[in-house]
């Protein structure tokens, strides 16, 4: 028998782990091939200014994009293979679904602040080719890391 209190209790935890786990899962080659269609449409046009989508924390799911320009959404909408992929629609829940992505993901990938509301197209593609292959992503702060290290067991060292 459960107590009351144990519901109210993991209600931050399975809040937690449904923003980290991915919707619908599906096939690791399809949502790679998938992500990497939409890196591919992306790097098409480099320098093209992808409007960002606010946050999912921040009540992303009811906005658009925070400035008047198509979003990362809006060019994978555009291409015929996608949709007839499966792409239902141009809304985060569709595209989340659809590529495989935790809301932690697609807030990676396509998500801005106020600050920095847009773009280019080529960094929006490396976000998505990090998010389907992560392990050049990790040598790289693996690397930081070791190098941090290092200079501080330099420094401890020598002082």
């Amino acid at each position: 028998m459960t107590s009351p209190w144990a519901s109210r209790w993991m209600r931050p935890v399975r809040c937690l782990t449904r923003r980290w786990a991915p919707v619908r899962t599906i096939a690791a080659r399809d949502r790679q091939h998938r992500l990497l269609r939409w890196a591919t449409l992306l790097e098409r046009n480099p320098h093209q200014i992808i409007g960002l989508l606010s946050p999912s924390w921040a009540g992303g799911d009811a906005r658009g994009t925070m400035v008047d320009r198509p979003s990362a959404i809006d060019v994978a909408w555009s291409d015929v293979v996608l949709r007839v992929m499966g792409l239902a629609g141009r809304s985060r829940g569709e595209a989340k679904s659809f590529f495989g992505l935790s809301d932690a993901e697609l807030d990676r990938i396509a998500a801005g602040s106020w600050r920095c509301p847009v773009r280019p197209a080529w960094q929006l593609a490396v976000r998505i080719r990090n998010v389907e292959c992560p392990r050049l992503e990790n040598r790289i702060v693996g690397s930081v890391v070791a190098l941090l290290l290092v200079i501080c067991a330099i420094s401890y060292w020598i002082f």
